[in-house]
C-alpha cells in the first residue's frame, strides 16, 4: 500500500448535524492544514439533515472554496450512515475522519501523515479527560468492552481522529448506522490484516452546540449494533470453515 507519505493526497471527511456554530471553523481550519500538508486535497462534509442552517452555510462556503464538497441527506440518518457516505465520496489516497465540533487542533492531523508509510490505519487516543463524569465512565466502559469481547489492542476506539488508507477503507465491510461504526472500522481493519497504530492526541470538548453521543438512545444503538457485528462475524467464520 505504497503512497508517498511526504506529499500525499488527503480527503478530510466529517459528518455534520446541527453544527452551524462549529462548522465554519471546522472547515476553514481543515482547508488551512491541508494546504500546508499536501497539494492534492479535499474536505468532504456530509450534512445529516440539519435543521439549524448548517446546510445553507455549507453550500455558501462551497461556493467560496473549490476544495470543499458538501453532501446532503434529506433527513437524519444517524452517524454511521453519514460517515459511510462521506467515505464513499472521498477520492484521495489518505482519508482523515474527524468530527465537525472541532474536537482536535487540526494541525495535529499532520502527526499521522509520516506514519502512513508504515501503517494502514492511525487511530488517535485522547489525552485530555472528558468534560463530565458520565462521559468518562461511558468511554472507559465502552473501550473495555471492545477490548474484552474482540481482543482489539486499542485504548480509544471512538475518538474522532482516524487516518486510513483509502484502499483499506474500501475493503471494510461496514454496516453500522450508528456510533458503533468507529469500533467497526478498527475491528474490520484488524480482521483484514491492516497495520494499526494508535497515537496520543489532545482532545478539546465541544464548547458550542449539543452532543448526543452519551444519550440512552445512542448507547442502546451501539449495543445493538455491537451484538449484530458479533453474530455476523460468528456466522461468517462458521460458513468459511464449512466451505
Amino acid at each position: 500500500m505504497g503512497e508517498n507519505p511526504d506529499r500525499p493526497s488527503i480527503s478530510i471527511v466529517m459528518p455534520a448535524y446541527n453544527e452551524r456554530e462549529n462548522i465554519e471553523k471546522a472547515v476553514l481550519s481543515s482547508l488551512a492544514v491541508l494546504r500546508s500538508a499536501c497539494d492534492d486535497y479535499e474536505v468532504v462534509v456530509v450534512d445529516d439533515g440539519s435543521l439549524d442552517g448548517t446546510a445553507e452555510l455549507l453550500d455558501k462556503m462551497a461556493q467560496e472554496h473549490a476544495a470543499l464538497r458538501v453532501i446532503h441527506h434529506d433527513k437524519n440518518y444517524r452517524f454511521g450512515r453519514t460517515l459511510r457516505d462521506g467515505i464513499a465520496a472521498a477520492r484521495k489516497n489518505l482519508i482523515f475522519l474527524t468530527d465537525s465540533d472541532n474536537p482536535i487542533d487540526m494541525e495535529d492531523m499532520k502527526k499521522a501523515i509520516p506514519l502512513m508509510e508504515e501503517y494502514d490505519f492511525v487511530n488517535g487516543r485522547r489525552l485530555a479527560r472528558e468534560p463530565s463524569l458520565k462521559r468518562i465512565l461511558y468511554t472507559a466502559v465502552y473501550n473495555k468492552m471492545i477490548r474484552m469481547l474482540f481482543g482489539l489492542d486499542t485504548q480509544d476506539v471512538n475518538f474522532s481522529y482516524k487516518m486510513v488508507k483509502r484502499e483499506l477503507l474500501q475493503k471494510l465491510d461496514l454496516k453500522s448506522e450508528g456510533s458503533f461504526i468507529d469500533a467497526e472500522m478498527l475491528l474490520e481493519a484488524k480482521r483484514l490484516g491492516g497495520r494499526i497504530r494508535e497515537i496520543p492526541i489532545m482532545y478539546y470538548p465541544r464548547t458550542l452546540g449539543e452532543s448526543t453521543l452519551a444519550s440512552p438512545s445512542v448507547i442502546a444503538r451501539i449495543l445493538y449494533e455491537m451484538s449484530r457485528y458479533m453474530l455476523r462475524r460468528l456466522f461468517n467464520s462458521h460458513d468459511s470453515r464449512r466451505s
